[in-house]
């Protein structure tokens, strides 16, 4: 039983923090950060600004564009590692913002490569759960709160957003995935975003920092190989490469090392790194959105939804919008 995605949305704040603006913040350069990555500019969202704020006004926009009422909705699913709160989850303040009735809804983290593992989950559950018809799945960050503003290899990567897809089962559309992680923690992550207050606790750690730690050069050669990977294997499952590839949006020297790899034209590589920078979890959601608005994709084509991230994580959807 493969999807039918009835319609996308997106959502980034207004504040635009461009290259020339980070040149007086750390010592870099917009030929350094153009080069290097592709990004131009991010959108960063004011401290009064939840995940969940960014969340609800992309899930508008793709419940207009799918014809469907909040009330409708048989699952909502989050995925984010900026999560409003420990708890509830972000979903459910997504649910209440939207009115959306009383249907099942939860987070999920996989970082970058959360959008997909959703996806994957909200197949299953409609697959399983008969009498369940539409799924709104939402990949939304604000990645802004756990950058450090003065690490000049990470903070000129990450921006804020939101995008969503409303998806239905049908039995006529192809589908196929393929997922997996290394385990890898070292390279890529973010410390405990809460304080061990246990008084039964020996000894108190001091509080982390909530700031995200990469090392690029090792996440750089993990993506490259994952992703190639990942996709040479739904595209085994369904006999051939699609004709169009939304990556996550990390690094457009990622995806042209991918596509020389895989022997596929840069040109089936959709890139909107350079407006967004790299928004986790919320990217391919938001250039899914891009590609629909913008009529880059039309009705009939096929599609590889693919991407990598902390865990180390990656995945790989096929479908035919």
């Amino acid at each position: 039983m493969g999807i039918v995605i009835k319609g996308t949305g997106m959502y980034v704040p207004d504040r635009i923090l461009t290259n020339a603006d980070l040149e007086k913040m750390v010592e870099t350069s917009d030929e350094w950060i153009t080069t290097r990555t592709g990004i131009k500019e991010r959108h960063i969202a004011d401290r009064e600004i939840a995940t969940s704020d960014l969340a609800c006004e992309a899930a508008k926009r793709a419940l207009e564009m799918a014809g469907v009422e909040p009330g409708e909705l048989d699952l909502i699913t989050v995925a984010t590692v900026t999560p409003d709160k420990m708890f509830p989850n972000t979903a459910a303040l997504v649910q209440r913002k939207l009115g959306a009735g009383n249907c099942p809804c939860f987070d999920l983290e996989a970082a970058c490569s959360g959008l997909l593992y959703s996806l994957e989950v909200a197949h299953s559950i409609l697959s399983a759960k008969k009498n369940y018809k539409k799924a709104l799945v939402i990949g939304a960050e604000k990645l802004s709160s756990i950058v450090d503003w003065t690490d000049r290899s990470t903070c000129v990567l990450f921006g804020d957003g939101a995008g969503a897809a409303v998806i239905t089962l049908d039995e006529n559309s192809r589908y196929a995935f393929d997922c997996g992680a290394d385990g890898n923690t070292e390279v890529l992550y973010c410390p405990k975003f809460y304080h061990n207050t246990n008084p039964f606790a020996a000894s108190l750690p001091e509080q982390p920092e909530q700031q995200v730690k990469m090392e690029g050069r090792a996440v750089y050669s993990f993506a490259v190989q994952a992703l190639s990977g990942s996709i040479r294997r739904v595209a085994d499952q369904v006999g051939g490469y699609p004709e169009h590839y939304i990556c996550h949006q990390a690094n457009a020297r990622i995806l042209q090392a991918a596509a020389k790899q895989l022997k596929e034209p840069m040109e089936k590589f959709f890139l909107d790194i350079a407006k967004y920078g790299n928004t986790s979890a919320a990217s391919i959601a938001i250039a899914l959105d891009d590609c629909v608005r913008s009529g880059a994709v039309k009705r009939g084509e096929s599609v590889m939804l693919s991407g990598f991230g902390g865990g180390l994580s990656y995945g790989t959807a096929y479908f035919t919008f």
